[in-house]
């Protein structure tokens, strides 16, 4: 998709459900870090929620109208 075209009512949904996803799996995963004790599992937790909170800012940024980098 260009991005010079506006964003119609069907891509700004699917974003937005997007967006309601991801949150809903960075809160999942900010939980279970908090019940997490190994190590290893963290990191690879925190891995996760950078990758997600990565994407929502995408998708976020997309709803806005804004360039991709």
């Amino acid at each position: 998709m260009d991005n010079k075209e506006p964003l119609t009512e069907e891509d700004v949904t699917r974003l937005k459900k997007r967006e309601s996803e991801i949150l809903v799996r960075i809160d999942r995963l900010k939980r279970t870090m908090n019940e997490t004790k190994a190590i290893d599992t963290l990191a690879f937790k925190a891995k996760l929620l950078k990758e997600a909170q990565d994407e929502l800012y995408r998708v976020q940024d997309k709803i806005a109208g804004l360039p991709e980098d």
